[in-house]
């Protein structure tokens, strides 16, 4: 059975892959139709770039020391790390930076999003610029604290943590820290279910527009997990190798439910291409399955009962999905 640190990796790759297709299927939907790229494209191209690195630093920390998980989350003072565990503390102390900064900025690229959106109603902006607000506090506060959270920091990679003279107690940190994403997470979720409730539109049209950004809830879920599961009642330090799978699912399906709402236009055109290819099959199954007439030249022609007029076949490759398209507002 694998362990949390071996499926937090494949985890890893296979949701990588899949925030890369995504963030290209944005850039893509967002040339076809012509609304040009802004911030929040830019930002979660940034967090998708940036997230790579914690993947790899992760994959090449494993290999450099096999007791490494386990010494990241000792707890007990006497514990002496070996060369290998410092490498591997000092490797997986700088994704921790990174984390913050990678969830943060998907957070600011959500938020970019949805004033690009429903940037119609000033009430609305004035949510959106203290929801930004607090994600720029929160990224800045948790990047100081932890790297500050020894003093010196090398105390980190030494078990300080344990040692209240030099460190602070990084479980109530990482405890503090994520209660607080979780505020900002479904804070930033429940903006656009408001929003889109205030639209005039019909209600299975609103719903489905809605359920879009419902799947934001999982990143919620997702970021409560991690927290429940690292943190370690009456020990100064979490146990990372609980809280790993879904500290790692947290951060990039964050990055993918970011792209969800700009995915319609790729989608139709996915969904006519094969459309069109379902047709076009069609028609040739039918055309080799009718009779056959020969003339006296000896060409071969079908029969007339498979013949089908201009006007009937027309529009028939047609197809749209019956979903209201959020791309289509440019904004004030």
């Amino acid at each position: 059975m694998p362990t949390n640190e071996e499926a937090a990796q494949v985890a890893g790759i296979l949701l990588i892959v899949l925030d890369i297709l995504t963030v290209a299927g944005r850039f893509y939907s967002r040339w076809v139709t012509k609304l040009g790229f802004r911030w929040d494209d830019w930002t979660i191209l940034m967090a998708l770039i940036t997230g790579i690195l914690p993947g790899a630093l992760t994959m090449y920390a494993s290999t450099v020391s096999a007791t490494g998980p386990a010494a990241a989350s000792n707890h007990n003072p006497d514990y002496v790390f070996t060369p290998e565990d410092i490498v591997y503390t000092k490797i997986t102390f700088s994704t921790s930076v990174l984390y913050f900064f990678i969830t943060s900025i998907t957070k600011l690229s959500i938020l970019l999003l949805l004033h690009r959106l429903f940037s119609i109603s000033d009430r609305f902006r004035m949510h959106i610029y203290i929801a930004e607000a607090a994600v720029v506090a929160f990224w800045f506060s948790a990047t100081i604290a932890d790297c500050l959270n020894c003093i010196p920091l090398e105390w980190t990679w030494k078990n300080g943590n344990a040692d209240p003279r030099y460190c602070i107690n990084f479980n109530t940190f990482w405890l503090g820290t994520g209660i607080a994403e979780s505020i900002i997470d479904l804070w930033i979720l429940l903006l656009p279910i408001f929003m889109v409730s205030s639209l005039h539109l019909e209600r299975n049209k609103r719903f489905g527009v809605a359920g879009i950004f419902l799947m934001g809830g999982f990143v919620l879920f997702s970021g409560i997990a991690k927290v429940v599961l690292s943190y370690q009642p009456n020990s100064r330090e979490p146990d990372f190798s609980r809280g790993t799978l879904w500290t790692t699912v947290h951060m990039y399906t964050g990055i993918l439910c970011a792209n969800l709402p700009t995915a319609r236009p790729l989608l139709n055109q996915i969904a006519h291409f094969a459309s069109v290819i379902g047709s076009r099959m069609s028609m040739l199954s039918t055309s080799r399955g009718g009779k056959r007439w020969y003339s006296l030249s000896g060409r071969q022609s079908s029969s007339r009962s498979d013949d089908v007029s201009g006007e009937e076949g027309k529009g028939k490759g047609d197809f749209a999905l019956p979903m209201w398209s959020l791309n289509s507002y440019r904004g004030p």
